[in-house]
């Protein structure tokens, strides 16, 4: 699963055509079967995302590891308290996420009001 604010859709980095690009590769993206793109909407309220990025990889076994990183280092947490502290916050943000089916909607009116532009 993975999350992304609203407000990036919106950017205009490139210009719009490479941001419709862009955009129109996160829907192939999201198609994939072992894929859930889920968007956060401008107007939730706060959620840890806000907090800055982070990556939680499982095992099947229920091992985990969270990836933290920043602009000039990363940081591995593996500590199980540390592991539930963002399966938390992952439940947190999932609670205030758009659906998948709404999220892949919301883009692709984005990548119509990029591509009218152009």
């Amino acid at each position: 699963m993975a999350f992304i604010g609203e407000s990036a859709l919106h950017a205009e980095i490139g210009g719009p055509a490479v941001m419709a690009d862009q955009l129109h590769a996160l829907l192939e993206h999201a198609e994939r079967p072992n894929v859930e793109l889920r968007v956060i909407p401008m107007k939730s309220d706060w959620h840890p995302g806000l907090e800055g990025p982070f990556l939680l990889v499982e095992s099947l076994d229920g091992a985990g590891v969270v990836h933290l990183e920043n602009r000039i280092s990363g940081l591995f947490l593996h500590e199980p308290a540390d592991i539930e502290v963002y399966r938390s916050a992952i439940e947190k943000v999932r609670k205030v996420a758009m659906s998948a089916d709404d999220s892949a909607k919301l883009i692709a009116e984005i990548i119509d009001t990029k591509e009218s532009a152009v």
